[in-house]
């Protein structure tokens, strides 16, 4: 009995650390992944470096890219992260570095993400060329993590 609860007390403890307030989201059954797969090789459009806001560390690119199949998406890099214990991260397209949500027309909402890593996201055309940033955004808390000018 006394190693019954010695294993069950181990496991508790494994479960409530993997569970901290740090995790990075990637076991997360309610995040929807919607990366979605590209054909060959993809050609940058236009792209930047992020710059991390509200004391997070977010880093890595945003670009705007085309597929052999002349489709459009959105990429995050390899080397993109952000803090994700929110887990409510969203990608969007804006009109500047400041995200307006009270501002139709002057975003696109692109996806939420929950994991670091390599995403390509999925858009409907070309976009517009008034989108002149990537923004990372905290929907929870309703504050930025983080821009990208789109040069």
């Amino acid at each position: 009995m006394k190693t019954y609860a010695l294993i069950t007390g181990l496991l508790l403890s494994f479960i409530l650390i993997s569970c901290g307030s740090e995790s990075s989201g990637d076991n997360d059954p309610s995040i929807p992944d919607n990366t979605q797969e590209v054909s060959g090789t993809v050609q940058v459009i236009r792209g930047g470096n992020l710059t991390a806001q509200s004391s997070t560390n977010t880093r890595g690119m945003v670009d705007i890219v085309k597929d052999q199949q002349n489709k459009y998406f959105v990429r995050l890099s390899d080397t993109f992260t952000t803090k994700f214990s929110t887990g409510t991260v969203t990608v969007y397209l804006s009109t500047g570095q400041t995200l307006n949500l009270n501002s139709q027309g002057s975003f696109q909402l692109i996806s939420i993400v929950g994991k670091a890593g390599e995403h390509f996201f999925a858009l409907p055309g070309k976009p517009d060329d008034k989108f002149t940033h990537g923004i990372i955004w905290c929907g929870a808390a309703g504050i930025p993590f983080g821009f990208a000018p789109l040069n």
